[in-house]
């Protein structure tokens, strides 16, 4: 049994999730560290890493039941983390996380063995409750989940993807990217657009 916050929401924790322990992968210190201190509050031994080196290392000498693996990392990415991991444990559950998000990154990670997918930011319940609903029946083979993405989201993506490579900054993400600086600021001010919408019955859009 789940049980509630004082304001109703789902406290997740080794009981209610069926593990006690868990990796937790991201190179932002402060992010893993912030995570792991809210895993260890719920009854958890924490193992973290910042990149696939220290990750395969740690879950060698302390293999863990869960894992949660930052996509974009310096070196090996989380994609390739995750096949190595369940090469040393094929019972690990893993999680994805992306700060991101992306039809097609989230098909990669589950076609890969991840039991889920998180867009950033995930806080310890969101990725706890993830890990409890990912043990839900896959997508059949060859089903169509997802639209494919946008243009327009897929630019949106690279954009921000290209500014984090930058570490924020403007100017050098504008040279990167081959276009003016102010012509970047005015695209950072857009909202992501949405993706397409899923088509209906008779093959028609909601705007069809």
């Amino acid at each position: 049994m789940i049980e509630p916050h004082g304001d109703g929401a789902p406290v997740y924790n080794t009981q209610t999730v069926g593990a006690s322990s868990i990796l937790l992968v991201d190179d932002t210190f402060v992010l893993r560290e912030r995570l792991s201190v809210a895993m260890q509050q719920r009854g958890f031994r924490v193992e973290t890493a910042g990149n696939f080196e220290q990750a395969i290392e740690v879950f060698q000498l302390r293999p863990t039941e869960l894992a949660v693996l930052d996509l974009r990392m310096p070196g090996q990415s989380g994609l390739e983390l995750l096949r190595a991991l369940l090469k040393i444990n094929p019972q690990t559950r893993v999680i994805m996380l992306s700060g991101f998000g992306s039809i097609p990154a989230s098909i990669d990670a589950v076609r890969a063995g991840a039991v889920n997918f998180l867009s950033k930011p995930a806080d310890a319940d969101d990725i706890l409750s993830a890990f409890v609903r990912g043990d839900s029946p896959a997508v059949p083979e060859g089903a169509i989940a997802f639209p494919a993405p946008s243009l327009a989201r897929n630019e949106w993506e690279h954009i921000h993807r290209v500014l984090s490579d930058c570490g924020g900054n403007i100017s050098e993400a504008a040279r990167r990217l081959g276009i003016h600086r102010r012509s970047l600021q005015r695209k950072l001010r857009k909202r992501a657009p949405e993706d397409p919408a899923v088509p209906d019955d008779e093959g028609l859009t909601e705007e069809g």
